[in-house]
C-alpha cells in the first residue's frame, strides 16, 4: 500500500503557499478547497478562540465559510459574524434555514442575519432534507422555498442550494423537481464504508444540472480523531468531483493540519488504500462523543 506523507512546512511557507482552489460552476467565485465549517468550534470555543480560529484560518488562504441557524443553538451564527466582522466583503459566506414552512424560514433567516452582523449571504442551503415527508413539504405553495427565492430578489441572498445527509434517493427527487444553485452532501470515505455513497448518482445528476457541490462528513463529525491519520480521509473526499470540502474543526492546530494536508500537492488515494481503510472507517463510527453528529445512523450497519 503506498503512503502519503504531508510535506514539512514551516509556519511561514505554511502561510505563503497558495491554498488550492476551484471555481463554484457558475457562481463567480473560486472557492478554497477546504470551507470552514461551523461546528466543532461553534461550542468548544471561546469567543476569542473562535475568531482566532477564523482569522488563522483567511490568513491560511481560507476564503469560504459555512454555518447554519441551527448550529450550536445559534452560536456558530453569532461568533462567526463576530469573527468577520469588517471582513465580510472578502469572503464567501453560507447559512442554512431547517424550518420547511415560509414564515418559519423567514423567521429563522432574519435572525440568522442579525447573528452574522450581515444584510446577505451568498448561498443560502435549504437544510437537511431526509424524508418524503420533507421533500414534499417544501414542495408546496406556501413553504421555505417561497421565502428563500423571495429572499433572492431582495439581494439578501444570492444563491440558493439543498442539503441532505441519508437519503440520496430523496436528493435526486428534489434537484430533479426544483432549479438549486448547489447541493450538500456526504463525500467521506466514512460513506463508502456503509456502503451508502452519494457520490455515483447524487454528484454525476448535480453536474448535469450545473450544480456547485460542496462536500461533507469528511472527518465523520468528529470520529476522524479516532483514525491513525487523518491524511487518506481527506485525500479520498478531495479527488472527487466536488468544489470545496467543508469541515469543521476543533482547534487552530487541526486547521493546520488540514492545510498542511492540501498544500502538500496530495496524490490520490489508491483502491488499496480504500480497501485498507474501511475496516477502521467502521470502527472508529460505532459510538458518537458530546457535540458530535451521528450522521450514519440511518445507514445499515455493515
Amino acid at each position: 500500500m503506498t503512503t502519503f506523507a504531508p510535506a514539512v512546512l514551516s509556519d511561514a511557507e505554511l502561510v505563503a503557499k497558495p491554498m488550492p482552489r476551484r471555481p463554484l460552476r457558475n457562481m463567480g467565485w473560486d472557492a478554497s478547497l477546504l470551507t470552514l465549517g461551523g461546528v466543532k468550534w461553534d461550542v468548544k470555543c471561546s469567543d476569542s478562540e473562535a475568531a482566532a480560529l477564523v482569522h488563522r484560518a483567511m490568513e491560511l488562504g481560507v476564503n469560504t465559510f459555512d454555518t447554519a441557524h441551527i448550529y450550536g443553538n445559534g452560536e456558530s451564527e453569532r461568533k462567526l459574524g463576530m469573527a468577520l466582522e469588517g471582513e465580510r466583503h472578502r469572503i464567501w459566506l453560507n447559512t442554512k434555514v431547517i424550518d420547511r414552512t415560509y414564515d418559519g424560514a423567514k423567521r429563522m433567516f432574519e435572525t440568522s442575519l442579525q447573528r452574522l452582523r450581515t444584510d446577505y449571504v451568498d448561498l443560502l442551503f435549504v437544510h437537511s432534507l431526509d424524508t418524503e415527508d420533507q421533500r414534499a413539504q417544501i414542495m408546496q405553495a406556501e413553504s421555505v422555498l417561497k421565502a428563500v427565492e423571495e429572499y433572492r430578489r431582495a439581494g439578501n441572498v444570492r444563491y440558493i442550494g439543498v442539503s441532505g445527509h441519508w437519503v440520496k434517493d430523496v436528493m435526486l427527487r428534489i434537484l430533479g423537481e426544483h432549479k438549486f444553485d448547489a447541493v450538500l452532501f456526504p463525500v467521506g470515505l466514512f460513506n463508502l464504508a456503509y456502503n451508502y455513497s452519494f457520490i455515483e448518482t447524487v454528484l454525476p445528476y448535480a453536474r448535469s444540472r450545473d450544480m456547485a457541490v460542496f462536500g461533507m462528513k469528511v472527518y465523520a463529525a468528529g470520529r476522524i480523531k479516532r483514525a491513525r491519520s487523518i491524511a487518506p480521509y481527506l485525500r479520498y473526499s478531495i479527488q472527487q468531483d466536488i468544489d470545496t470540502a467543508i469541515i469543521g474543526m476543533d482547534s487552530i492546530a487541526q486547521l493546520e493540519e488540514t492545510v498542511r494536508i492540501l498544500k502538500s500537492d496530495p496524490t490520490p488515494v489508491s483502491e488499496a488504500e480504500v480497501q485498507a481503510l474501511l475496516p477502521e472507517a467502521i470502527a472508529i463510527t460505532q459510538e458518537w462523543d458530546e457535540h458530535e453528529f451521528s450522521w450514519v445512523q440511518g445507514y445499515a450497519k455493515p
